[in-house]
């Protein structure tokens, strides 16, 4: 991403804190942050196709191996569907057919992962709680070739959610954004394939100033990405006129 002071590339970003945990885990027996946290690092840089993500993966599937997906005692389903989603996506894309031992670490660890998740299903098809069910769903439906087809039954799982949906469950954005790619038959792995639209926009964009000092008016038209927000607008503008068009962040 870029702003006005400044180019940061993201993904060198989440490398190094991935490895601060890593690292922690190391020598604590712990994450600097969460497991959950570890998980979703490892996702994006698979998505990503970072090479740091087969040494997370490997740490991750250690921990799955261990059962130690834990939250407060007891067995996080959270947890263990994001390091599944995680551990799938390295599994399926990152892994070189030289590398098999790691291969045979994640399989196993997958098998382990799917296993518990499985395991806190409940008579209504919610695994864990409604809250946890929406990751978990996304887990299952990838790592398919772990268990056993009359393990789960989708179609229970997701008409619970969708009574719970109608009741105003998941009205919180972040709930939301968890069980909306189930059902729509998506997971998180899915951004792999997906491509923003490289359409432009028009903008008119005026500046006025009626109020302090010497009044003046400025109107400019730029083209920026359909969907871009205000900060793009104000880029474009000072990019093509600096000397009208300038402003700062704070």
């Amino acid at each position: 991403v870029s702003t006005p002071e400044k180019h940061v590339n993201l993904v060198q970003v989440l490398e190094k804190k991935t490895k601060e945990e890593i690292k922690h885990i190391d020598t604590t027996g712990t994450p600097k942050t969460t497991y959950y946290q570890l998980a979703l690092d490892t996702l994006a840089l698979c998505v990503e196709n970072s090479p740091e993500c087969e040494r997370a993966a490997s740490v991750l599937a250690d921990t799955a191996l261990d059962k130690r997906f834990q939250f407060q005692g007891h067995f996080s389903v959270d947890t263990a569907a994001m390091a599944s989603l995680a551990l799938f996506c390295v599994y399926e894309g990152r892994v070189s057919s030289q590398e098999s031992e790691l291969i045979g670490t994640l399989q196993n660890a997958l098998g382990v992962t799917t296993k518990e998740i499985l395991n806190a299903q409940q008579k209504n098809g919610i695994l864990g709680n409604i809250y946890s069910t929406g990751l978990a769903v996304q887990a299952l439906s990838v790592t398919s070739a772990f268990y056993s087809p009359t393990a789960w039954n989708c179609e229970k799982t997701l008409k619970e959610v969708l009574d719970q949906v109608t009741r105003g469950t998941f009205s919180p954005p972040a709930d939301a954004s968890q069980i909306l790619p189930s059902l729509v038959g998506k997971t998180y792995l899915d951004v792999r394939g997906l491509t923003c639209s490289s359409e432009n926009v028009t903008v008119h964009y005026k500046v006025r100033n009626r109020l302090i000092g010497p009044h003046f008016k400025f109107s400019i038209t730029v083209k920026v990405p359909k969907g871009s927000v205000l900060l793009a607008v104000l880029e474009a503008a000072q990019q093509a006129n600096p000397s009208k068009f300038s402003f700062q962040t704070e």
